[in-house]
């Protein structure tokens, strides 16, 4: 998974435009990535997130009480997520639908509901996918450069706080203490 902090962007940009002020000609592509030097594996994501959950239990039922914590899965291919949707919800839907029907009309409300959500998830599968099962890398030497001209021409706290190297990061502490309160945040907001 090729994932990067927010704020290694932002200190790459700033890093970049200070380098390149006096040349208005220059065009060089830094990709800010962790692809090839700290990939970050889904099953660190995986295992942050369910730690998270485990120790801060923000998750309650309809009747208040704490919603069961299952590991999360991650699928390889956007087949084997679908053929996993359509075994454990589209087939029960689909039982669901003929139910209804049978019984005139009795589950139309959740039956409708039920299938709203169906293809909202299924919507947002078709939307991520070829981003979170892309399998490329980028090449960072251009961001590599800039970080080693960086630190060699300033001094040990400017490039601290411009820091932009994917090799830092601890990618279990950036889930558990950063990215995911920080979804969560947004999310009630």
């Amino acid at each position: 998974m090729d994932v990067i902090p927010g704020d290694m962007v932002v200190n790459a940009m700033m890093v970049s435009m200070s380098a390149h002020s006096e040349d208005q000609q220059a065009q060089i592509i830094y990709h800010v990535t962790s692809s090839l030097c700290n990939p970050a594996p889904y099953a660190v994501l995986s295992d942050s997130g369910h730690r998270y959950f485990l120790d801060n239990p923000p998750c309650t039922g309809r009747n208040g009480e704490l919603a069961q914590l299952k590991k999360m899965r991650f699928f390889s291919t956007v087949a084997r997520l679908t053929l996993y949707t359509t075994i454990k919800y589209k087939l029960p839907l689909e039982m669901l639908h003929l139910a209804n029907i049978l019984l005139c009309g009795v589950f139309s409300r959740h039956y409708n509901e039920a299938r709203r959500k169906y293809r909202l998830v299924m919507q947002l599968i078709d939307l991520y996918a070829p981003y979170t099962l892309f399998k490329g890398c980028f090449d960072d030497m251009n961001s590599q450069k800039l970080r080693m001209a960086m630190n060699k021409h300033q001094n040990i706290n400017v490039a601290y706080c411009f820091d932009f190297d994917p090799k830092s990061l601890d990618w279990d502490d950036y889930f558990y203490s950063v990215h995911i309160p920080g979804v969560l945040k947004i999310m009630d907001d």
